[in-house]
């Protein structure tokens, strides 16, 4: 499928959250969104994961993990498919 979307920083992906955007992202074959309600960023797997909600994005690529790696540390091997 390939990335719809190319960012060249953590802090641009930080950025587009922040302001309020959706995003959609494949991750090792499994799709997920971050996304705000009440407020909040969470993340869900897609189409109907229970969503995870932090307090702000910076927490939210912190504190989630997949494989026990922070998403800080994975934001490269986003495939994004919406945003």
């Amino acid at each position: 499928m390939g990335n719809l979307y190319k960012l060249n920083s953590l802090k641009e992906l930080m950025d587009e959250i922040d302001i309020g955007m959706d995003i959609e992202f494949l991750l090792y074959g499994i799709r997920y969104n971050i996304s705000w309600d009440n407020g909040k960023p969470f993340i869900c797997t897609c189409p109907d994961g229970d969503a995870v909600f932090y307090d702000s994005p910076v927490e939210l690529f912190e504190k989630y993990k997949i494989r026990e790696k922070p998403l800080k540390d994975m934001w490269k091997d986003f495939e994004i498919l919406f945003m």
